[in-house]
This record gives C-alpha cells, structure tokens and sequence, in this order.
C-alpha cells in the first residue's frame, strides 16, 4: 500500500511514519520510505544518525516534469527512468528499507516562491514508486497546503494524526474531509500522546461526532520522548516501549485493510473506506 502519514506540526507525525517503517521493514519486507517535508527529519526516525542525514542527498524537483492533464488534474512523469531515480537517490537507512529525501528550500531562497515544483514532483514519485516495495510510506509536510494541491492523490492510505486537544482534532478533522475528497479509499486518524482515559474519551467523542474512523492509540510515552531529544529511533531506543508497541498494532491494521482491499480488487474506494 501507498501511506502517507500527516497532521499539525508537533503531533508526531514523523515518528508514527518512521516507526512504521522500521517495524514493516523488520518482518523481512521491502519498504520505501519517502520524506517529502520541506523540514526533513524522517532520516533520524528511521535510525540513521545525525552525520549520515546531513549526507543525504536530496532529490530535485525537476526529477519528474509535467505530463498531461487527465480530468483536470496535472499528471507528472519522471524525467529520467524511475531505476535510475532509485539508483541516484534513494539511500538504504536500514535493513529492507529504502530513503528517499525531497529535501528543503535552497539556501537564500526564503521569500523566493512557492514550494509547488516539490508537491508536484512529491505527488509523481508517489505514483511512480508505488511498486518498489511492499508498503512505500511518505511523510508528507505538515498542515493542509499539500492536500490542497492534490499531493497525496495517488495515496492508499492516510494516516491522519492528532493529538487530544481540540485545535489538533480540528486540524485533523478538515484533512480528513480534505482526503476524502481527493478519493483516498482509507482515511484513519492515529490518536497520539494519549495521557488518560479522558484524553481517549475526548479524542473518541469528536471522531465518532465528525465521522472519523481511529486506527490506533499511541500513548505519550517518556521513552520514545527520550529517543527524540537523543535524535535517535524510538524502535532502536526503546523496542519495547508502549508508543512501539501501539505502533506495531497500527501496523497490523494496516496489513488486514491491504488484505481486504486486495482480495477485492473490483469493490472500488468506495466498498473498502471504511474496512
């Protein structure tokens, strides 16, 4: 499955798109992991270290160019063939798992532009690597622009994450409306840094209000906060630690909507949305 994991800034977004990375990549298989936030830190999730990500070499918007335009929507193509994408970019970060960075704005560049040429080239490599591993996971830039520039189109899945205060649940609810009218077939928000029962109550209660389906419960967990400040993976940090383990559910959530979705190939996005 195509993943794309989002939410506000600080919600844990990252963590939740590296985790699962590593734990996918863990039981032996494939995995591509994309990093298509302007402020990359996904390297560091994945357990690479601090030098190794500074040595990263990012991939350049013009990597894919402007293909036709289908029912109004700018298809992009890549401007060299996608083994060679491979070959040139994408870096192992650990066993079974693959890195790709889109990378940042130019040096100098502030008050410049916009970010456009990346949603686009983000939204082409998404489509195009789709093949490349078992599962390719993206995390994508924080906040809404993206979504509304169609980025996360070609996406399988989205993992929407919130955390139990009600701007991020509100966050969450407007991308979640956003996504599905891009026609995502599955749109599930990750409750995340959950401190009690009252925060799981709030969390439940707006989501069961505004139609929202929960995949998982992450809880704020003091090892995978240390893991963050030491800039180092939370699966490498602390493998057992409750945040990891609620992410390996996740996980496994993940797996039985692929298993549906590709035991039904003819039901459509519609049939399988709510798996």
């Amino acid at each position: 499955m195509k993943i794309a994991t989002v939410g506000k800034g600080g919600s844990g977004k990252t963590t939740i798109a590296g985790t699962l990375a590593r734990i996918f990549a863990g039981e032996g298989r494939k995995i591509l992991a994309i990093d298509g936030d302007p402020n990359p830190n996904l390297a560091l999730v994945l357990g690479m270290t601090p030098d190794e990500a500074d040595r990263i070499g990012y991939i350049p918007a013009n990597v894919m160019r402007r293909g036709p335009e289908v029912d109004g929507v700018i298809m992009m193509e890549p401007a060299i063939p996608r083994e060679d994408i491979m070959a040139r970019y994408a870096i192992p970060a650990a066993s079974n798992l693959e890195l790709i960075v889109m990378g940042k704005p130019a040096h100098g560049s502030a008050g410049s532009g916009c970010m456009c040429a990346s949603h686009r080239a983000v939204r082409g490599l998404i489509a195009e690597l789709t093949s490349i591993g078992e599962h390719t996971i993206t995390d994508m830039e924080a906040g809404l622009e993206h979504l509304k520039r169609g980025t996360a189109r070609h996406v399988d899945m989205m993992l929407v994450v919130a955390e139990p205060y009600y701007r991020s649940l509100e966050a969450a609810m407007r991308t979640c409306e956003l996504a599905v009218e891009l026609g995502i077939a599955h749109v599930k928000v990750v409750a995340n840094k959950v401190r009690s029962d009252d925060d799981m109550s709030a969390i439940r209660a707006f989501c069961d209000k505004h139609g929202m389906e929960i995949i998982g419960t992450v809880p704020y967990d003091e090892a995978m906060m240390e893991a963050e400040r030491r800039g180092s993976a939370p699966i490498d940090h602390a493998a057992g630690a409750p945040g990891v383990a609620a992410i390996r559910d996740i996980a496994g959530g993940i797996d039985a909507i692929a298993r549906i979705a590709h035991a039904a190939p003819g039901a459509g996005a519609d049939a399988t949305r709510n798996a």
